[in-house]
């Protein structure tokens, strides 16, 4: 019988291939990788949840502050358009919102002030819309201020 002595035999043992050896390490040390980018992972989405929300309310406020800047111009420039005798402060506060803004801001109130200044024969045109973004937080107001000064024909 051909046995190698005990000693002979670990020597042996010892003598395994490098790759094999470093195989027999990493096996915790994948488990270990994978639990760690599952925490990083759950990071960054615990912090790009709230950003995305935030993102998605300034996109909806700046589309409502544009739909109201339009919306304020257009009324504007009807009112400009009157003639001297037809710009009264009744006839302002008949002015009301488009049906499309009312759809996009339900909450919009809308002022219209239309104030004489005998001295330079002028009418003052104050167009102001306000509402609010959230619940208790309101949006700054969109405010349009002209003068129309009587015609001398």
């Amino acid at each position: 019988m051909n046995r190698i002595p005990a000693a002979n035999r670990r020597a042996a043992n010892d003598r395994v291939h490098p790759r094999q050896r470093s195989r027999r390490r990493r096996y915790g040390a994948l488990l270990l990788e994978l639990v760690i980018s599952g925490a990083v992972l759950g990071v960054v989405v615990a912090a790009a949840i709230p950003t995305l929300a935030w993102i998605g309310r300034e996109r909806q406020f700046s589309r409502q502050r544009q739909a109201a800047q339009l919306e304020v111009g257009n009324l504007m420039e009807r009112l400009t358009a009157l003639e001297w005798n037809e710009l009264t402060p009744e006839r302002g506060a008949q002015t009301a919102l488009s049906p499309s803004l009312r759809e996009q801001i339900p909450d919009a109130k809308l002022t219209v002030a239309v104030t004489d200044d005998t001295a330079l024969e002028a009418r003052r045109v104050l167009i102001e819309l306000r509402w609010e973004v959230v619940p208790g937080r309101p949006a700054p107001p969109v405010r349009l201020v002209t003068w129309v000064y009587r015609n001398p024909s």
